[in-house]
């Protein structure tokens, strides 16, 4: 029963570097530009399991359901599983979500959302006009039409319109002002394609310390944290950078440089312009590297 609410290879040794991938990863996140997928995040069999906030650019496919705290998803997405909140919940105008909707506070649904699960609310609920909910809801607290919205949910928006143009220096004042740790949002930007074979950006991206992850990863400059496991390939058409600890089941190939750390662990082929890797690191298939491979030994 529907419910309806209208309302060419050579060997050099030469010295460690001193900045580091992980580095390298700090500073990008700074800008929020791209796409992040933080510490300890999971893809699990159904879900993608984040430790903190999550926001998903407009137009995005996920094939998987989303849990966070803060979760925000803009405008004109699908999602193929349910959606969990243990704080906020914002469902930007036109979305689709092939699950339920789950919220531990305050939720808003916008315009013409059709959710195909049930939708359970702890906190206030705010709706919009023309919205499915096919197997009906369950609100806590007040709900409203056509509310205004959340000022912090206004926040995450203009993060994301900030992102979507680029604009470096107000994203980093922005940034500066609203952040007072260390911890990052897991960010999905526009058009983001997510299913059991890959992930699809745009953008570069940016994979955290201590992930788990499956499935081929595709973007245009692409950096491992620490220790992540990726049961897949990694593709970028400009540079790829993984840092200590990490194990690819997979190939890693990227038309300019290819930077990896020591203790990694690469199953696959690694193909680059350059390749830079640590004496301690290991690749169990083929190096193609026009550009020459370095080898980077400790100093004794």
């Amino acid at each position: 029963m529907e419910h309806e609410v209208q309302v060419g290879m050579e060997e050099n040794a030469v010295p460690a570097q001193n900045g580091s991938v992980a580095d390298e990863i700090q500073l990008e996140r700074l800008t929020l530009k791209g796409c992040v997928i933080p510490d300890n995040t999971e893809l699990q069999e159904r879900i993608l399991k984040a430790p903190g906030d999550v926001i998903v650019g407009d137009h995005s496919r996920i094939d998987y359901g989303i849990s966070g705290y803060d979760v925000f998803i803009a405008e004109s997405c699908t999602l193929n599983g349910d959606v969990i909140a243990e704080g906020d919940l914002r469902i930007g105008n036109f979305c689709e979500i092939a699950g339920n909707l789950v919220c531990d506070a305050d939720a808003f649904i916008g315009e013409g959302v059709t959710i195909r699960g049930k939708l359970s609310v702890m906190g206030n609920l705010d709706i919009g006009d023309n919205v499915m909910i096919e197997k009906g809801f369950d609100a806590r607290g007040d709900i409203e039409v056509r509310n205004p919205m959340p000022v912090i949910l206004y926040i995450l928006l203009y993060v994301l319109t900030m992102l979507r143009l680029e604009h470096e220096e107000e994203i980093d004042r922005f940034i500066e002002e609203i952040c007072e740790d260390d911890a990052h949002p897991l960010m999905l930007p526009s058009k983001t394609h997510l299913d059991e074979s890959r992930l699809q950006v745009q953008t570069s991206i940016m994979i955290g310390s201590g992930c788990r992850l499956h499935g081929q990863i595709r973007g245009e400059k692409a950096t491992v944290g620490s220790n992540t496991t990726l049961f897949g390939s990694i593709r970028a058409t400009d540079s790829i950078a993984i840092s200590s600890g990490a194990e690819i089941h997979g190939n890693v190939e990227a038309e300019h440089d290819v930077v990896i750390e020591e203790s990694v662990r690469i199953l696959g082929n690694v193909e680059g312009q350059r390749v830079t890797m640590d004496e301690n690191a290991t690749v169990e298939g083929v190096i193609k590297s026009i550009g020459g491979l370095t080898i980077q030994r400790k100093k004794r």
